[in-house]
């Protein structure tokens, strides 16, 4: 999994609110787009800081990433 790899790495994950398998319930019960929109861009992010530590580059700060809302 994303968090698997990311902690194996000591790569802080963000996944504060919801995981893959709430997807389905936030969607067509909650109808909550925003929340998975949200969801999935924390874990571009993550995604991004893993490439970034395998190709040997500095992290980018928590301070110097942004997730908006659209």
């Amino acid at each position: 999994s994303l968090n698997l790899l990311a902690h194996a790495f000591g790569i802080d994950t963000p996944k504060d609110d919801i995981d893959g398998s709430m997807v389905w319930e936030v969607y067509w019960k909650e109808k909550n787009l925003e929340r998975i929109v949200t969801y999935c861009q924390k874990d571009v992010v993550t995604v991004a800081q893993i490439l970034l530590h395998m190709m040997g580059e500095s992290l980018i700060k928590p301070e110097h990433i942004e997730i908006k809302a659209r």
